[in-house]
């Protein structure tokens, strides 16, 4: 009997134990299997089946936490996203991220392609720019500078065709030089003659395919390229020999080497242009003047070498030399050569220096001791200095003048009688050297 009450004594505690354990068991076991879903789930009874079964509802109830505990916020275009909600699970449960907005793209830049088969842009004159003055029935090469901008290739089937306007005694169709890819520049140049009536003359050209169909410039490739010059008797009948009027019949080189002449202003190889109403530094001419500009370097020079002269006793060199108006740090040095035709060889006759100062330099040089020689005058410009893109130097009518000097032992002068000079038949001048003569080249201060 007592030991009865012994074993009931004690298994009653036990019993309350197993069946606390059992509840708190089955509470954790019913949280686990989201019970909270308000769902009866239905349990696999295979293994691997039970093992997905139970991850499957731990995530949805992460997921259903997530929601409810993490704040509602409005995302900016410059902000993302990047909080994760915690909660106490397994390392290997991973919460999704916020991927609400979208990645910034890379756009990658290119070069679109022309669509046009045919195209030309005009990118600048090489010689004679517009309204360039030019003595009747004057030789002259237009030579333009175009890009093809189109996708097809230009073969040496394309031509260059006259379109309008005055052929100016022209080929009316030219056959490219050369192939010209796209994206590619030609020199296309024109052998010209300029009429024999003064006036101002145009003439517009364009390009052509095989096929006949012309194309130019413009945005829709349909603009004339062109030619424009104006023409005028250009010479002085006070002078022998016009250096402004035949600027044209010189031999003209710069620091980069032969030029086209008249020039064009445009590029940095330097140019020789003829003005007809030059704006000298302290005034404005009516008369011709040769605006030379050496190559834009400071060893920058340009030169021009005339056709054979033969130098009489009473010959005189003379003109006016300085900068352009407008040309503030224009720093040059003239020089007067002849190449001896007999020799080769080539001589100095004088050199000035000239600054933008408001002041222009008169010449009158001598020509008496050289007279009977056969004789190539060359005019130069050097950079001395100072800017060279305003080295805009001029030529102010220079020329080759007869100069006569009054006879003093004349005793029955007659007022409707011109004197006349007779040159002595048998004087031979000699040359007395005044600097070492040097070959042609180096004297005209090139690099």
């Amino acid at each position: 009997m007592f030991n009865n009450k012994i074993f009931w004594i004690l298994s009653f505690p036990l019993a309350i134990v197993l069946v606390f354990v059992s509840v708190v068991f089955a509470i954790f076991y019913l949280l686990n299997l989201g019970i909270r879903n308000y769902g009866t789930p239905v349990i696999p009874q295979d293994s691997s089946s039970l093992e997905t079964y139970v991850a499957q509802t731990i995530e949805a109830e992460l997921t259903k936490q997530a929601e409810e505990y993490t704040p509602t916020f409005t995302l900016t275009p410059e902000q993302t996203n990047t909080t994760t909600p915690t909660a106490s699970v397994t390392p290997e449960i991973i919460a999704p991220t916020n991927t609400s907005v979208p990645p910034t793209l890379a756009v990658p830049k290119f070069t679109p392609i022309s669509t046009v088969c045919n195209r030309a842009q005009f990118i600048r004159d090489l010689s004679v720019e517009d309204n360039s003055l030019m003595q009747p029935g004057a030789s002259f090469v237009k030579t333009w500078r175009l890009k093809n901008i189109g996708h097809c290739t230009w073969t040496t089937n394309y031509m260059l065709v006259f379109h309008s306007g005055n052929d100016i005694e022209a080929n009316r169709s030219i056959p490219l030089p050369r192939s010209v890819d796209p994206n590619q520049t030609i020199d296309i140049s024109v052998p010209m003659n300029a009429p024999q009536k003064a006036g101002t003359y145009r003439g517009d050209w364009m390009l052509s395919n095989p096929s006949g169909s012309r194309f130019g410039i413009g945005s829709n490739g349909d603009q004339t390229f062109w030619v424009q010059i104006r023409v005028r008797n250009l010479v002085n009948p006070d002078l022998d020999f016009d250096f402004a009027a035949n600027y044209c019949r010189a031999e003209w080189s710069s620091g980069v080497g032969r030029m086209a002449c008249p020039g064009s202003s445009s590029g940095n190889e330097g140019f020789v242009i003829l003005l007809d109403n030059p704006k000298l530094e302290n005034r404005q001419e009516d008369e011709l003047a040769l605006w030379a500009h050496p190559n834009n370097s400071s060893q920058g020079w340009i030169s021009g070498m005339y056709p054979e002269f033969i130098i009489q006793p009473n010959h005189h060199f003379k003109a006016w030399a300085s900068c352009l108006d407008e040309s503030k740090g224009c720093n040059v040095i003239f020089r007067l050569d002849f190449k001896n035709l007999l020799n080769g060889n080539i001589r100095n006759l004088g050199s000035w220096h000239e600054i933008y100062d408001g002041e222009v330099t008169k010449i009158d040089l001598d020509l008496s001791q050289h007279a009977g020689k056969h004789v190539r005058f060359i005019l130069t410009v050097e950079v001395n200095g100072g800017d060279p893109t305003r080295a805009n130097a001029f030529w102010f009518v220079p020329g080759i003048v007869a100069v006569f000097s009054p006879t003093a032992t004349q005793i029955f002068p007659t007022a409707t009688i011109n004197p006349t000079f007779t040159p002595t038949a048998t004087e031979t001048p000699t040359e007395t050297p005044i600097l070492t003569e040097i070959p042609f080249g180096s004297a005209i201060g090139g690099n």
